[in-house]
């Protein structure tokens, strides 16, 4: 089963598809970059009031980190539309993997927050290869 499958059973999200992934080596450690692009003919969902509307640009492309997979960071990579909304004039496009400006899923920031009941944060920063400030977000975000 490819990865992209695999996502598109557990992360499935509408309007988006998962496109080209790579395993890119930095720093001598694994991560795996997955693109993600707007569904042909779908319209950007406004983040101000929730409803759809007419695109108007594209911001470049940011890094979402998501669960790690057998100790390999995994990012998405997606350039957010911004949506000429009716009601709110021109806003950055709601994603369902992130919320507001954080750089981490959803899914991990939950993640990242149910093992750090069990664990110190520090350990558990240390554990999945991230930032301890990113487990600390997640746990009094989420």
């Amino acid at each position: 089963m490819r990865l992209k499958s695999i996502l598109n059973r557990i992360q499935l999200h509408h309007g988006i598809v998962y496109g080209t992934v790579r395993l890119v080596e930095k720093a001598a450690r694994l991560l795996l970059e997955i693109e993600i692009r707007p569904r042909k003919g779908s319209r950007p969902i406004c983040s101000g009031c929730g409803k759809q509307g007419p695109g108007y640009d594209t911001l470049k492309v940011r890094r979402f980190e998501f669960v790690p997979l057998w100790g390999i960071a995994i990012f998405f990579l997606y350039a957010r539309r911004r949506v000429d909304c009716l009601d709110c004039g021109i806003k950055v496009e709601s994603i369902p993997w992130a919320e507001g400006k954080n750089h981490l899923t959803t899914t991990y920031a939950w993640f990242l927050a149910k093992w750090a009941k069990r664990l110190s944060w520090k350990e558990r920063a240390d554990a999945f290869h991230t930032k301890w400030d990113n487990v600390f977000r997640a746990v009094t975000d989420g």
